[in-house]
């Protein structure tokens, strides 16, 4: 039988190769999403339900899967491609970002709003440098508020130290605030600048993520609170 909508499709798909997703309305973004998840189905209708529930691509994108996988047209597969669009996005930034030395408060700061992107819990990430400031790896190590960073200090250790690295930067969120540091940051970044300098681990810096953006606590003199 043959596809009705076959010509849409490619259309559809022609428009955006050519012209780039800007040349898409919101509803048409979803739409060719959902192209992939229902393959021989209209999903015009239900790409404009999404958008006159949620508002936003990106508020689809961010609401949650177990209310995503019961939307007409989307299911469990489609909550997981719209799930996993956001993220595959973070790797690609961060990938992208960390090609470059991590050497100014901008460039780390940079990276690290990208690394953030989508999270709605408050998680504790790690970078280990080479001598040339180059990101050997990173990872989240611990979820949390900043007052694990101390009382995981031990598991920060194990991962720096299986990187082979003495160079660190941390970084953690405030997935609903400000990314000013609060006085728990300051209190923890002080005691693990304390529990790493006997081990030879020189902590760079440590930035903060808010809603509005990214703060480094060295490059806005909070370590000068350290010694």
């Amino acid at each position: 039988m043959e596809n009705l909508h076959a010509g849409h499709r490619q259309r559809l798909k022609k428009q955006f190769i050519e012209h780039g997703i800007e040349s898409l309305r919101e509803h048409q973004i979803l739409e060719l999403l959902l192209f992939y998840v229902l393959p021989r189905v209209d999903t015009n209708e239900y790409a404009h339900s999404l958008i006159k529930k949620y508002g936003s691509v990106s508020a689809v994108l961010n609401a949650p899967f177990d209310e995503l996988k019961f939307e007409k047209g989307v299911g469990e597969n489609g909550a997981v491609l719209l799930k996993l669009i956001p993220h595959i996005y973070t790797v690609y930034a961060s990938q992208m970002n960390s090609a470059q030395p991590m050497n100014t408060a901008r460039i780390v700061c940079k990276y690290f709003s990208t690394s953030f992107l989508g999270e709605k819990d408050e998680i504790i990430k790690v970078c280990c440098l080479d001598d040339n400031l180059n990101i050997i790896s990173c990872q989240t190590v611990l979820k949390g508020n900043s007052s694990s960073i101390v009382v995981n200090a031990r598991r920060i250790v194990e991962f720096v130290l299986k990187s082979n690295s003495s160079l660190i930067i941390i970084a953690h969120n405030h997935p609903n605030g400000s990314e000013l540091p609060s006085d728990a940051d300051i209190s923890a970044t002080r005691q693990l600048f304390r529990i790493l300098e006997p081990l030879d681990i020189t902590l760079l810096d440590h930035i903060v993520v808010g809603k509005n953006g990214a703060v480094s606590m060295k490059d806005n003199g909070y370590f000068d609170l350290l010694d």
